[in-house]
């Protein structure tokens, strides 16, 4: 198993309680292999032992959560210009096609913040693609802040409310939440299928202008 197991931690969370949550979320919010659907109910079983006070286990986590999130947001805004320039020009991607895309992202990309946060998987490294894309931050704080508190509550209360049966919602969770994501994504592919294709017009006949 690795370090990040199931038990491992479970063990580290029932010895170090706060800091055990602060650390996890926020590694879990810079693409550490550490899952929220494992940390955040059994955080909530810590609530309904009495070992963690429920407020403040829930500021911890989305504190911990946003902030490794803004570190996220920072590595990309620093740095994927420069990996767009240097790579993308090898598949005929120019660089006005990529700001007419920052232009798109800066004025509704706050959606993508936000839903990416409900999101397994998807939601551990889509704060770097919105740096990258050079989202307003306010904005990205504000919805990325609010999709992690919604998904810290629910993990959290699913885990207190099945108490001693918390494993039951991460078995659940950690078999289901990649096909979910894909069907959450799929969905929105074909519901947003004539706006995606408008989108990709204008993008091809910028990069062949």
């Amino acid at each position: 198993m690795s370090f990040f197991g199931l038990d491992q931690i479970v063990a580290f969370m029932s010895a170090n309680a706060y800091l055990a949550i602060f650390l996890l979320m926020f590694g879990e919010s810079t693409i550490l292999p550490i899952p929220s659907e494992v940390v955040l109910p059994f955080a909530g079983f810590l609530v309904w032992s009495g070992a963690i006070n429920p407020f403040l286990g829930f500021a911890d986590g989305v504190g911990a959560s946003l902030f490794g999130n803004l570190v996220g947001f920072l590595v990309g805004y620093v740095f994927g210009v420069d990996v767009v320039y240097r790579y993308g020009r090898r598949f005929g991607f120019s660089m006005k096609s990529y700001r007419d895309g920052e232009k798109w992202v800066k004025k509704y990309g706050y959606l993508f913040a936000f839903i990416s946060k409900l999101l397994p998987v998807v939601r551990s490294f889509s704060s770097v693609v919105c740096g990258a894309l050079k989202m307003e931050v306010k904005r990205f704080t504000a919805w990325t802040f609010a999709g992690i508190a919604i998904w810290s509550a629910v993990l959290m209360y699913l885990g207190y409310y099945v108490a001693g049966n918390w494993q039951e919602i991460v078995t659940l969770l950690t078999n289901v939440g990649l096909y979910l994501s894909i069907a959450v994504v799929v969905g929105l592919v074909f519901l947003l299928r004539n706006w995606l294709y408008g989108v990709f017009v204008m993008v091809y006949r910028r990069v062949r202008s």
